[in-house]
C-alpha cells in the first residue's frame, strides 16, 4: 500500500505555492499528479478505512459492486463424510446455527470495502467470582456486586466476607454459545515483520464500549472477556491470540503499510470525489435553472400611451393578482383587462446546463476502476467463452471461494479442537457463471458419446451424483409399482368384463335354442328329418339343408377329440335334450 504519510507531506511546498516568490505555505501546482482531490487523499491507513466506510455507505455504484463481488459468487456447502450423524451435526452447526452463509456475505463486504476481514471465534463462558477468604466460587449472574474502578466487589454468602473477588472466566464446551466475530479494521493495529513475515494483531477498544465498562452495565460486565477490563484498568491494547485470529484481506504491495489488503475503493476515490463535484453542480442547477421565474408587467397598447403614468399601479397588481386566484380556482375563467399584460421569463434553461453524459462516462470509469464488467451492474451481461472481461471476473471470483474455503476449514478445525469433535471435510459447490449455456452443451454431448461420466455431468451442474441416483431408483421402484397395479386393474376389469359377456352369450344361446326348439315339429312328425332335426328334438344349429355326417367309428371306445364336449358346458335345455338320444348319439356328442 502506498506510504500516506509521505504523500501527504510532498503535496505540500514552502517554495513553491500560489503567487510566485510566497515564502508560505501553499498548494504544489507544478506536481504532474496533481488535482483538487489529491489534496484531500488519506494520509493514514485508519483515515483511509473511514473513507471507503464513508463512500460504501453513501455512494450507490460503490455499493452495487461491493454487494455483488460479496454475494454472488457465494454457493452452499457440500459435506463429505460417511458418518451420517457428523455430517447432520456439523451441518446443523454451520448451517443453522452459525448462519455461515450470511455470516460470508457479510465477511465479504468487510474484505471489497476496507480489503481487510478479521475474524475471530467466540467460545461461550461464563464469569464467576471467588472469594479471596474462603475459595467460594459463583456466578457473577448469581451474586450481588458493584463494579467501580475495574473491580468487583461482592460478599461472600457462605463467609460473609466483603471485598474484591477474584474474578475469572470458566469456558464451557457448548456449540449453542459459539459465534463468529467480525472485528472493524479501524479499530485494529496490525505489526507486520518484514523479515520473519510474522504478524501481530492489537485490538483498541471502542469508546462506546470503553464507557460501557467503565460505568459498570452489568449487560456488558458480564458477559465481556475479563483480559478487556485488565486492559482497560492497565491501559493498555489487547494482543490477539493468533491461532484464534484470521486475516482475510486482499493482495497488497511491499511497503509501510504491507500488512494491510489493499481497499478496492482506493483506486476510484478520486474520481468518487470528482463524480460527487459534477452531482453538486447538477443539484444546482436544477435548484436554480430548471423552474423558471416568470415576471407580469403592463404593457403599452401603442408606442403613444404610456401605462406606467395613466394608471395606478397598486391597482394593477391587485387586479391581476385577483385574476390569477380566479384562473386558478377556475382553470375556464377568462380574465377581460383594459390593458395587455407583458410577461418575462428569467431561468428554465436547466436542461442545456444538464451534465448527464459526464455523469455516465465518469460512472462506467469508476466501474472499470474497481475492476468489474460494466454489465455486472448495468445489466445486459452476457457469458461467452471468448469474453476476457467475463474470464478474468470468473477467475477473481474463484480466487475469492478458495479464500472462503481456507476460512471454513479454519473454523471447523478449531471448533472440532474445542468440542472434542472429529472434523469433517467441506467444500463449496463449484461456482460457474450462470449463464454458461455453451459448456453446458458441449458436456452433454461428450456424455452422450460416452466421453464423460453421468457422474461428472452432474457435477458440473450442480448436482449430487449419489442423491441423483438414489432419487432414480425411487422413482423406479414406484413407477414399477403404479404401473404394476395399473395393469392389475386393467386385468380385473377385463376378467369381469369376459365373465358378464360369457353370461350374456349363454343367456342368448339358450334363448335361441328355445326360439329353435319352439319352430320345429316334434319328433317322429313328417318333415322333421327333412329339416335337419335328429330324433328327440335336436337340432344342429349351421346343418340345415346340408346331409347329416355319418358317425366316426371309435377307437378303443372313446369319442374323437372333435366329438368330445363337458357335460357342465352345455345348456340346461340341451342336457334335457341329450337324454332323450340314442345311446349312440349319446357317445357322439
Amino acid at each position: 500500500m502506498a506510504d500516506f504519510g509521505a504523500i501527504g507531506a510532498s503535496r505540500f511546498a514552502r517554495t513553491r505555492g500560489r503567487i510566485n516568490g510566497s515564502f508560505s505555505r501553499g498548494i504544489n501546482y507544478p506536481s504532474p499528479f496533481f488535482d483538487i482531490g489529491h489534496t484531500y487523499l488519506p494520509t493514514t491507513v485508519k483515515q483511509m478505512f473511514r473513507w471507503c466506510r464513508y463512500y460504501f455507505l453513501v455512494h450507490p455504484l460503490i455499493n452495487s459492486v461491493v454487494f455483488k463481488l460479496s454475494l454472488y459468487p457465494i454457493t452452499d456447502l457440500v459435506y463429505h463424510s460417511d458418518d451420517k450423524h457428523l455430517k447432520d451435526l456439523w451441518q446443523a452447526v454451520l448451517e443453522d446455527h452459525l448462519r455461515y452463509r450470511c455470516f460470508m456475505g457479510e465477511l465479504g463486504l468487510d474484505y471489497h470495502t476496507y480489503g481487510n476481514g478479521l475474524v475471530s471465534i467466540f467460545y461461550p463462558f461464563k464469569k464467576k467470582f471467588r472469594c479471596t477468604s474462603c475459595g467460594n466460587i459463583q456466578p457473577a449472574r448469581k451474586s450481588k456486586y458493584y463494579f467501580r474502578n475495574f473491580q468487583f466487589y461482592w460478599q461472600c454468602p457462605r463467609c460473609a466476607h466483603h471485598g474484591p473477588a477474584d474474578v475469572f472466566d470458566d469456558y464451557i464446551k457448548s456449540s449453542k454459545g459459539i459465534r463468529l466475530l467480525r472485528w472493524n479494521p479501524e479499530d485494529v493495529d496490525i505489526r507486520y515483520n518484514d523479515l520473519t513475515g510474522e504478524y501481530a494483531y492489537y485490538y483498541d477498544i471502542p469508546v462506546q464500549l470503553k464507557n460501557d465498562i467503565i460505568m459498570g452495565k452489568k449487560s456488558t460486565v458480564e458477559e465481556v472477556p475479563q483480559i478487556f477490563i485488565e486492559a482497560l484498568r492497565k491501559r493498555k491494547a489487547i494482543v490477539f491470540n493468533k491461532d484464534n485470529i484470521y486475516h482475510f484481506k486482499r493482495p497488497t504491495l511491499a511497503g509501510k503499510d504491507r500488512g494491510w489488503g489493499v481497499p478496492l475503493l482506493l483506486p476510484v476515490l478520486k474520481d468518487a470525489f470528482y463524480l460527487q463535484v459534477l452531482k453538486k453542480s447538477q443539484e444546482a442547477i436544477a435548484l436554480e435553472h430548471i423552474v423558471p421565474l416568470r415576471i407580469l408587467f403592463p404593457q403599452a397598447g401603442s408606442a403613444t400611451s404610456d401605462p406606467y403614468s395613466t394608471i395606478n399601479l397598486g391597482e394593477w397588481k391587485d387586479q391581476i393578482s385577483d385574476e390569477l386566484q380566479r384562473w386558478r380556482f377556475d382553470n375556464n375563467y377568462i380574465p377581460i383587462l383594459p390593458l395587455p399584460v407583458g410577461n418575462q421569463t428569467i431561468g428554465g434553461d436547466g436542461r442545456a446546463l444538464l451534465l448527464g453524459q459526464e455523469i455516465r462516462m465518469w460512472s462506467e470509469h469508476i466501474i472499470t476502476g474497481m475492476g468489474v464488467p460494466q454489465e455486472l451492474i448495468f445489466g445486459g451481461l452476457s457469458y461467452s467463452g471468448s469474453n476476457v472481461s467475463l474470464r478474468m471476473l470468473e477467475n477473481m471470483f474463484l480466487g475469492y471461494m478458495t479464500d472462503h474455503l481456507h476460512l471454513v476449514n479454519w473454523v471447523i478445525k478449531n471448533v472440532a479442537s474445542y468440542m472434542d469433535w472429529e472434523p469433517i471435510k467441506v467444500k463449496f459447490k463449484p461456482f460457474k457463471m450462470a449463464d454458461d449455456l455453451q459448456r453446458k452443451a458441449y458436456n452433454f454431448q461428450l456424455n452422450q458419446a460416452g466421453k464423460i461420466s453421468d457422474t461428472t455431468l452432474l457435477a458440473d451442474a450442480d448436482f449430487d451424483p449419489e442423491r441423483e441416483d438414489e432419487l432414480t431408483k425411487n422413482e423406479t421402484d414406484r413407477r414399477a409399482e403404479a404401473q404394476k397395479k395399473a395393469r392389475l386393474a386393467q386385468a380385473e376389469i377385463e376378467g369381469e368384463g369376459q365373465m358378464i359377456m360369457m353370461r350374456y352369450q349363454l343367456k342368448a344361446q339358450q334363448e335361441q335354442m328355445q326360439m329353435q326348439m319352439a319352430g320345429q315339429p316334434a319328433p317322429g312328425e313328417p318333415g322333421a328329418e327333412a329339416e335337419g332335426v335328429q330324433p328327440g328334438g335336436m337340432s344342429q344349429p349351421g346343418m340345415e339343408g346340408q346331409q347329416p355326417q355319418q358317425q366316426q367309428p371309435q377307437q378303443g371306445g372313446a369319442p374323437l377329440p372333435q366329438q368330445q364336449m363337458a357335460p357342465q358346458a352345455l345348456p340346461p335345455v340341451a342336457q334335457q335334450t341329450r337324454a332323450q338320444l340314442p345311446p349312440a348319439m349319446t357317445a357322439a356328442q
